[in-house]
């Protein structure tokens, strides 16, 4: 089986469970494992499919329960670092249902490439670089660009999802000049349809998708919420359609999408002739991460998804 390494940070969300209420007066909070490539990890091996992290947390308290959290849902950890304070995230959901969040950053930023056992990696595996902190200045960065040109080298599948966070990317510029060199060097890019218009400058998603696919992108994936997924490729362009859920928080959605999309590369083979199933498959793993609060916890099983989707995939 082909094995999912996901790079970046892994953290505490505190997730606020006082309905309709910003960070400003939330008084409840729970405590979660989050990070976006911990999440997209955590839901290949929760469906059957094998994952690693790389990145590191602190040596602390709540560095062991994210480890701990990691090694129960199935995630390899021998990637994992152990140093200095860890990364806390606060998440509201507000009145209007838009995420209220904010950082308090620790030691992730300080994971080194030469801290990864490239011995791990083996070919047909995937790497996966999906991280709201990776761009930002630190040995984290660094590791993200040299494990990509490893990555390139062996002809691994390279994944790339560039998690814009607005309140985190002080220097818009040089996050967009980072983002589109890694995809044009990547063979599957997701986006929400923000981040492909931001990143791309375009006025329509067409328009985007070809400013994408133009960079040297093989599969290009854009979120669209409740309308599906938009899925291209140099042959085909469709929106797959979702499904309706109630939506408690959206946190972890997207990473949820990507980490069923890339269990299905993995465990299934990478074939564009399985492009919409794939995705249809993709998009109620995510939909149905909204129902529940957190991002881990979050994760739906496969039989789950599975029954959402009538038992009609394989």
């Amino acid at each position: 089986m082909n094995t999912v390494h996901c790079i970046g940070e892994l953290l505490i969300d505190w997730v606020c469970e006082d309905a309709s209420s910003d960070l400003v007066n939330g008084t409840t909070f729970v405590k979660k494992a989050g990070g976006a490539p911990a999440n997209v990890a955590a839901v290949v091996s929760k469906h059957g499919g094998e994952s690693s992290f790389l990145g590191q947390v602190g040596a602390d308290p709540f560095g062991q329960f994210l480890k701990e959290t990691l090694e129960a849902n199935g995630v390899g950890t021998d990637n994992l670092v152990e140093a200095g304070d860890t990364t806390f995230a606060f998440v509201s959901i507000q009145a209007d249902g838009e995420r209220d969040f904010t950082f308090r950053r620790g030691s992730d930023g300080d994971y080194a490439f030469e801290a990864i056992d490239l011995s791990k990696f083996k070919s047909g595996d995937i790497v996966h670089f999906g991280s709201a902190t990776a761009l930002l200045d630190g040995e984290l960065k660094n590791a993200y660009f040299k494990l990509l040109q490893f990555a390139k080298r062996d002809g691994l599948f390279v994944s790339f999802d560039p998690n814009y966070r607005d309140a985190l990317v002080t220097d818009l510029e040089a996050f967009k000049q980072d983002s589109l060199h890694f995809i044009a060097e990547a063979d599957f890019v997701k986006l929400s349809e923000e981040e492909a218009h931001l990143l791309t400058g375009a006025e329509t998603l067409d328009e985007a998708v070809d400013a994408l696919l133009k960079l040297g992108a093989n599969r290009v994936a854009i979120t669209l919420g409740s309308r599906g997924t938009l899925i291209a490729t140099d042959e085909t362009r469709d929106i797959i359609p979702s499904v309706y859920i109630e939506s408690v928080d959206s946190t972890g959605a997207g990473d949820a999408f990507v980490g069923a999309y890339l269990y299905r590369l993995a465990t299934l083979g990478v074939e564009d002739t399985r492009l919409q199933k794939d995705i249809e498959y993709a998009n109620v793993t995510g939909a149905l991460t909204c129902t529940a609060y957190g991002a881990i916890p979050a994760i739906p099983s496969p039989q789950r998804v599975q029954q959402m989707l009538g038992g009609k995939l394989e």
